[in-house]
């Protein structure tokens, strides 16, 4: 099951975001050892202030056990202004129908399911979010700084990207870029793959300019 929240369910939500700000901790601060911002065992950093757009994906219990963060492309977002140089040289993209996908996690490690099976359905379920997301406002693809081990993952849940970069060493972690489009090809994948791709709440349909004039 996932949650699509955008800003205006922030508070209706606040729970679930704050078990993902955890989630994210448990990730990238305890597991992977990056160099981010945890404060109280919650992981955030600048672009949450910008009033991002969240994937949360539920198990039965209503624990987070996957989350995906969007920012258009027409604001700040990380690639274009955190690592512009996994770009190889391309123009940073400011396109309203192209947005940014950050902050991956999956955990299942509290789960009797934590396996790699179980891995591919949250992610699955992360897609199939983000297509409910962006089919109606006519989002056409994402790009998105992802490292060599969620490029594996994608890969094997047959989720490719249209074009990557090189990859690059940052700090611990060997990354790249790549534009993931948001297609009938790739949502039928994510279809077939989800154990449940039950949406909990859908938001309010809001056509891109008005959500891009948002985070102006």
């Amino acid at each position: 099951m996932y949650l699509v929240i955008t800003p205006n369910a922030y508070e209706k939500y606040s729970i679930e975001l704050r078990n993902m700000f955890r989630l994210r901790h448990r990730v990238f601060k305890e597991r992977l050892g990056w160099d981010v911002t945890s404060v109280d065992g919650e992981e955030r950093d600048q672009f949450d202030d910008l009033n991002p757009v969240y994937i949360v994906v539920l198990d039965d219990q209503r624990d987070v056990i996957g989350c995906w963060r969007l920012l258009p492309t027409m604001g700040p977002y990380m690639l274009a202004d955190v690592f512009p140089a996994l770009m190889d040289g391309r123009m940073a993209i400011h396109d309203p129908m192209i947005w940014e996908c950050s902050r991956f996690a999956v955990d299942c490690s509290g789960h009797r399911e934590n396996n790699l099976a179980a891995v591919a359905s949250v992610t699955y379920e992360l897609f199939m979010g983000l297509a409910s997301f962006c089919v109606p406002r006519g989002i056409s693809g994402v790009v998105t700084v992802y490292d060599l081990r969620i490029g594996r993952l994608m890969s094997r849940v047959g989720i490719k990207p249209h074009w990557k970069t090189s990859t690059r060493r940052i700090g611990d972690t060997a990354a790249l870029a790549g534009y993931f489009p948001v297609n009938e090809a790739n949502v039928a994948k994510a279809a077939a793959g989800a154990i449940d791709g039950t949406a909990l709440w859908q938001p309010e349909l809001t056509n891109t300019a008005s959500l891009n004039s948002a985070h102006a």
